[in-house]
């Protein structure tokens, strides 16, 4: 490992991982739904240690590197993921972080969203407090469309995109032509356009 980390996008599946403080590796594995995932072997969810070490072993750029690598803690089981919210709330209800939306983790932006989520549903919620604001809700929609609009667009594109097993082979070809293209994509991903 090294001091960054890295995002494996496969066919049917995706590998984050990342170096934590204690020496260790974090790994997580995304899949689709319940269950084996199609051309895969037989681990699906309710065996989620051997669901991990079969997303690593099938990976040849993985496999080798994590040959000597063993799990200090048991892997735990999150999902399902991809639920997105209708609106940021309701009468009496303001919503921010994950029950504001889903954001799929391959772009990292789960936590600047909520925070950010967070402060515009704070400004809301004192406008109205204020008296200067009568539908909090309302005016938290439009906050979140003008702060994330473009943000969800490339996730939702961008998860549209692992989810076809034949684009994740042609992205692959394109930046492999094209590595200018694949370190922009990555830095609208990491919010750093101008890099």
């Amino acid at each position: 490992m090294t001091s960054f980390g890295e995002m494996h996008i496969r066919r049917g599946q995706y590998l984050g991982i990342a170096p934590v403080p204690s020496g260790c590796t974090n790994v997580c594995l995304v899949v689709p739904g319940p269950g084996p995932r199609p051309g895969a072997g037989r681990a699906g969810l309710d065996d989620p240690a051997a669901l991990l070490q079969e997303g690593i072993d099938s990976d040849p750029a993985l496999r080798e590197r994590f040959a000597d690598a063993r799990m200090v803690t048991a892997p735990v089981v999150l999902g399902p993921l991809a639920v997105d919210a209708v609106a940021a709330g309701m009468p009496g209800l303001l919503l921010a972080g994950d029950a504001a939306g889903f954001i799929d983790p391959m772009t990292g932006d789960g936590l600047r969203f909520a925070v950010r989520g967070g402060e515009l549903a704070a400004d809301a919620a004192l406008a109205a407090f204020a008296g200067r604001l009568a539908q909090p809700h309302l005016s938290l929609a439009r906050a979140r469309r003008r702060e994330f609009a473009a943000k969800w667009r490339f996730n939702r594109a961008l998860r549209r995109l692992v989810g076809r097993g034949m684009t994740v082979e042609i992205a692959g070809l394109v930046a492999a032509a094209a590595p200018s293209l694949l370190r922009r994509t990555i830095a609208i991903a990491g919010d750093v356009p101008g890099r």
